[in-house]
């Protein structure tokens, strides 16, 4: 033991006091590079496929960006490019493609999407054909963004293929800028802290620097939490410690405790934003064979706020039983709608029962009672007469206080429910998703899980939660880029809010999706994945 103390004072001394974990930024130069080493970074799914971030298959560094689900050869990933890429302005893009699920070559584009007034263009930036399992290189070193363009995006799709594919070390920058060839690949592993190849005295070293100072680098990080448990402490100090001794030859894998949080806020946000759809895949509407679905009751509660009973809509799940007990979602609907608006009439017909019932079935969602309230509450008004009327926007701004003080009592003393913030979410569409905004602000206690699908204007505060106990596991808000209602500025604003204020959260961006099913579909079926997964 004397000797390795001895060891590892000596190589402390002979680093320099200036030695750090490696920093993965990108050139000052780039306008966008998108590594994937923190997660999806802004990415999404467009169409029907998903995309999410898988580490040991990747350009350069340890992760890069898979899409999955593909049902069209431009679903695909996407990202918007933002107000530092200019209409009428030169750019150079490069992206790596590569997929390893086909026997034929595949061709990849890298594409821009603009709308020119209300027509959407979509001009190829780069193309390249990918041998199976290589990685290929899209490039264009000048590509002019046509002056007239306006909500930019960027993407990678491919022609007359529906394979799943990875993309790295995605780049734009402004024309005659060089774009350095990203270094090898890099496999990570637990213990590697400073991710050379080789667990030595150097990871000790800076674990215990880590353990007194911190550890930003969220690689070295991973690597550092020895013992998989999710905390980097003390005791994974001592297993590098022992294993660079030669104590032991493998790391345990430590879960945490029953009931104890298994992902943080910037987690569970990064995992869900890496998991995103643009749209729900066709068959999460459909019953399936094989699949129970859950049963839909309309019922009736008390409002203190109105001072009458109020009608809502319950889905409790496939063989709900009384001796268990169920998280609660609660799902709100928008100005002039009712409480069939979210779970049986849409647009069109609301797919809520069979999307939940899916996503419990395949695992992917716990199970869960779905609550869909007439949120609309006045004792003097029986229902909204106008956009401009104080009293009818009073009556939904009541709600706030209404699913605390009358409705969520009734459910928990008449159903078989888990109570508290832990087990209870949220969301809500347009007026439903402002109010669910409040909802989560005044009552971060009461909401562990707060959304909202291309919500309305008027919602206010302070955007953040200053107590981490009132701090919800989960901020997601959705928005349309075809919503001609709120349009997508609106949810942006409030998505632009939390940014300022450092609240960790998902912005989810439907393309083309409008200020109805199509956004409501979508968000659902990512925010029910979502939910009740921050503890065990």
């Amino acid at each position: 033991m004397k000797k390795i103390v001895s060891i590892i004072t000596a190589a402390a001394l002979s680093l320099s006091v200036t030695a750090s974990l490696p920093v993965s930024a990108a050139d000052s130069d780039y306008l966008l590079h998108s590594t994937f080493e923190s997660g999806s970074e802004q990415w999404s799914g467009r169409g029907s496929a998903s995309v999410k971030t898988v580490s040991g298959i990747s350009r350069s560094g340890e992760s890069s960006l898979m899409a999955s689900g593909r049902e069209a050869d431009w679903n695909g990933a996407t990202v918007s490019l933002g107000s530092q890429f200019k209409a009428g302005q030169s750019y150079a893009f490069s992206a790596y493609v590569m997929t390893e699920d086909t026997t034929s070559p595949v061709t990849f584009y890298l594409t821009l999407q603009y709308k020119d007034g209300d027509t959407a263009v979509y001009p190829k930036i780069a193309e390249i054909t990918a041998e199976k399992g290589q990685w290929a290189h899209l490039e264009n070193e000048d590509f002019t963004i046509p002056s007239e363009a306006t909500d930019i995006q960027l993407y990678v799709e491919t022609k007359e293929s529906k394979c799943s594919f990875y993309v790295d070390e995605v780049v734009g920058a402004k024309s005659g800028t060089e774009i350095s060839e990203p270094p090898k690949a890099v496999k990570m592993s637990k213990g590697d802290i400073n991710y050379d190849g080789v667990i030595n005295v150097f990871d000790v070293i800076l674990a215990r620097k880590g353990l007194i100072n911190g550890i930003t680098d969220k690689k070295a990080l991973k690597a550092a939490d020895a013992d998989s448990n999710g905390t980097f402490e003390a005791a994974d100090v001592i297993l590098i410690t022992k294993y660079v001794m030669g104590r032991i030859k493998e790391f345990p894998v430590v879960e945490p405790p029953p009931g104890q949080v298994k992902y943080t806020m910037e987690e569970l946000t990064e995992k869900v934003q890496s998991e995103l759809v643009n749209t729900e895949p066709s068959d999460s509407h459909l019953e399936k064979a094989g699949v129970k679905y859950g049963t839909i009751q309309k019922k009736t509660y008390f409002s203190k706020k109105a001072n009458k009973n109020k009608p809502y809509n319950i889905l409790l799940p496939a063989d709900y039983d009384e001796s268990k007990q169920y998280p609660v979602l609660y799902v709100l609907h928008g100005f002039f709608e009712n409480e069939d608006r979210m779970i049986t009439k849409g647009n069109g017909t609301m797919y809520t029962r069979q999307i939940v019932g899916n996503a419990i079935a395949s695992g992917e969602a716990k199970d869960m009672i779905v609550v869909c309230p007439l949120i609309f509450t006045s004792a003097t008004k029986e229902s909204a007469t106008g956009f401009g009327d104080a009293a009818s926007v009073e009556g939904y701004n009541n709600f706030v206080d209404d699913i605390v003080d009358s409705l969520m009592p009734h459910i928990e003393s008449t159903y078989s429910v888990k109570t508290g913030r832990d087990y209870t979410a949220v969301t809500g569409f347009s007026m439903g998703g402002m109010e669910s905004l409040q909802i989560g602000m005044k009552y971060g206690d009461k909401f562990g899980y707060v959304g909202a699908i291309c919500p309305a204007p008027g919602a206010s505060g302070a955007f953040k939660w200053n107590n981490p106990d009132e701090t919800p596991y989960l901020v997601f808000i959705t928005g349309g880029t075809s919503d001609d209602v709120v349009g997508l500025s609106t949810p942006q604003g409030y998505h632009n809010n939390f940014t300022k204020n450092g609240v960790p959260h998902v912005w989810h961006v439907v393309q083309g999706g409008h200020h109805g099913d199509d956004s409501i579909h979508s968000s659902l079926y990512c925010f029910v994945r979502a939910v009740f997964q921050a503890k065990d």
